[in-house]
């Protein structure tokens, strides 16, 4: 599997920016983070952490 399709859990998104979960949620409300929910679990694509990574890092 591409690195670019890996999937990641809200705990891993959580764990690699280090924010809490009312961050996770603001970030997915504001299109910060795109993501999806699948069942009672978010899910977000790892090119979308890396393109928030990026737009923090530019800003």
């Amino acid at each position: 599997m591409d690195e670019k399709q890996e999937i990641l859990t809200r705990e891993e998104v959580m764990d690699i920016l280090k924010i809490g979960r009312s961050t996770f949620y603001k970030l997915m409300q504001e299109g910060k983070l795109k993501g999806y929910k699948d069942g009672n679990r978010y899910k977000v694509p790892v090119y979308s952490v890396e393109e928030y990574i990026k737009h923090r890092m530019d800003s």
